[in-house]
């Protein structure tokens, strides 16, 4: 008998736990810091044809076509093709997230550094720069 109440107790507690649990998501409950944003209105495309061709380092110029710098490299994406249709925001997150989208047929490769390297007017100035001509 003793050992028949042991086993309804058991199974009792593994049947009490089936099917009890709940499934949560993970909410901070604080936040350290402040996430960074760059305010793209202010870019000085001629400052940015500086940036793109020399203060970079490595300069962008090293690694990309792109025609209104008068570079020719074919390491990385032609941006002449690669960035149009492309939004400010699009081009500032492929310089500071490279690895958020990688072109078809290139490797991950882009300096992941470009966001600590230049400071937010540079950054600015170079999206200024990269943006597509109408």
């Amino acid at each position: 008998m003793r050992r028949g109440l042991l086993l309804a107790l058991v199974l009792g507690g593994l049947l009490a736990g089936c099917g009890g649990e709940t499934d949560r998501t993970a909410t901070p409950e604080t936040v350290i810091g402040t996430v960074k944003t760059v305010d793209l209105s202010q870019g000085d495309a001629a400052a940015g044809k500086d940036i793109f061709t020399k203060t970079a380092q490595p300069a962008c110029a090293t690694c990309h076509t792109y025609k209104p710098a008068g570079s020719t490299a074919q390491v990385g994406p032609d941006l002449d093709q690669a960035l149009q249709g492309k939004d400010p925001q699009f081009i500032l997150e492929s310089i500071t997230n490279p690895s958020a989208e990688v072109a078809s047929g290139f490797q991950d490769i882009m300096p992941k550094d470009y966001r600590t390297q230049l400071d937010d007017k540079q950054l600015a100035d170079l999206v200024a720069f990269l943006q597509p001509k109408s």
